[in-house]
């Protein structure tokens, strides 16, 4: 639709950062009860719109999931904005693990997220608190 357009309102959402926090919160816990011998977490966000999701643990498991575009309605600052939203709630995760063979499509899928994932980390994300 040509009436849909960049917003500033739009992108201050913070939701991604209540995900992180979430997440955060989740992970001292885990510290807390004594689950894990130690945790932290440090989150970095950038300006691009995430089409997926990725989690990649102990660089040798990777859930890799599309987010579905939908439009959507909100009313921000008392103004009605139309925009297109991800919707990650329902997001099948398909899982990849590494294995002993660094050639395997497992090894070699986990490997190459990782490889995007600092990418993106060490360029154009920026630390933000959660």
């Amino acid at each position: 639709m040509d009436e849909l357009r960049d917003e500033a309102a739009l992108r201050e959402r913070a939701i991604a950062l209540a995900n992180a926090g979430g997440i955060a919160h989740s992970v001292e816990v885990l510290a807390e009860l004594g689950l894990v011998q130690s945790a932290s977490v440090e989150v970095k966000v950038h300006k691009a719109s995430s089409l997926f999701k990725l989690y990649i643990l102990n660089r040798s498991e990777a859930f890799f999931g599309f987010y579905p575009l939908r439009e959507r309605s909100l009313t921000i600052d008392g103004g009605s904005h139309t925009f297109y939203d991800v919707t990650g709630k329902d997001t099948t995760l398909f899982h990849h693990s590494a294995g002993p063979d660094d050639a395997s499509l497992g090894s070699q899928y986990v490997q190459q997220a990782q490889v995007w994932f600092d990418s993106v980390w060490t360029t154009i994300a920026y630390e933000r608190p959660v």
